[in-house]
């Protein structure tokens, strides 16, 4: 099959900075190749024609000619807002939002909001709201680069001013707003909340391990989050590696977060994404002196 692919990224402006969608086939967002013998031809396109080679053969099978992950870099240059997602089951069109952060970078004293602090009730929410006072019954979580957060559906989170991470997520664009600083948008209009909603899919517990624990290794495979919805691991290479996907029967996304590689004779840049078919089984990175990679792939 021909592959890997590369694709052109969507910048998308936002009020508080900036989102490149690196891979996506969601609503409008539908990533085109960027080179090789397929340039111009559009992520649906392909499953279409290759179907169960491009995904894999149980991705197929659940999604149908459906891209079941989306691909993000986020320069967070001012506070998200502080929000919730739904997840499959309690999402509208059945598609809920489990996603990951991997930080990039990030400026001193950067942090994220990451789960409750405390026990708390749907009420307690409520009036912390009213009373503007939301931030102090969540966790503030300081990041540096390297950092991996977790964040399932449910989780109250938001990214803050100074971070920028590579997010995986599954394809949904649902958020629902608890809070937004009372900002407004270009026009001048308060931005939407969605408070009662939220309310309704919020995990009220106490969260208190925010962070992924694990030990980056040069030249080894470190599983960073690992759901129902897909599995992200991290490669930190500085000499060639042979990778055998033949078990997954998935297609493989690599992020770059830091230097370079080629994979598969398609040279891959910091701050890219690749997409290997399901069908290209055999796998070489040979990286550019040392290289960090996302590779992330479905269940």
């Amino acid at each position: 099959m021909i592959g890997p692919f590369k694709f052109k990224p969507f910048v998308i402006p936002k009020i508080w900075g900036k989102e490149t969608w690196t891979l996506s086939a969601q609503g409008e967002y539908v990533s085109v190749v960027s080179e090789g013998p397929l340039k111009g031809s559009d992520l649906g396109e392909l499953i279409e024609v290759y179907m169960d080679e491009l995904l894999g053969g149980h991705v197929f099978e659940q999604y149908g000619n459906g891209f079941p992950l989306l691909f993000k870099r986020i320069d967070a240059q001012d506070d998200l807002s502080i929000q919730v997602h739904p997840n499959d089951e309690q999402s509208l069109d059945g598609v809920g939002k489990n996603e990951m952060w991997y930080v990039l970078n990030s400026k001193p004293e950067a942090s994220v909001i990451l789960g409750f602090n405390q026990k708390t009730l749907g009420g307690d929410v409520r009036r912390h709201l009213q009373d503007g006072t939301i931030t102090d019954i969540v966790n503030h979580v300081p990041v540096a680069e390297g950092d991996v957060l977790h964040i399932p559906a449910g989780m109250i989170h938001a990214l803050c001013k100074g971070t920028h991470v590579l997010e995986v997520q599954q394809s949904s664009d649902t958020t629902y707003r608890l809070f937004d600083y009372n900002r407004r948008d270009a026009e001048g209009n308060l931005r939407q909340l969605h408070v009662d909603k939220a309310l309704d899919v919020l995990n009220y517990k106490r969260l208190l391990q925010t962070k992924v624990d694990y030990e980056p290794l040069m030249d080894d495979i470190i599983t960073l989050v690992a759901d129902e919805h897909f599995v992200t691991n991290l490669l930190t290479l500085s000499r060639p590696a042979n990778r055998d996907s033949y078990e997954l029967d998935s297609f493989i996304v690599y992020m770059c977060a830091k230097g370079a590689c080629v994979i598969n004779g398609m040279h891959l840049a910091e701050n890219e994404t690749l997409l290997v078919p399901a069908a290209m089984t055999e796998i070489e990175i040979i990286p550019e002196n040392e290289v960090s990679l996302l590779e992330t792939y479905v269940p």
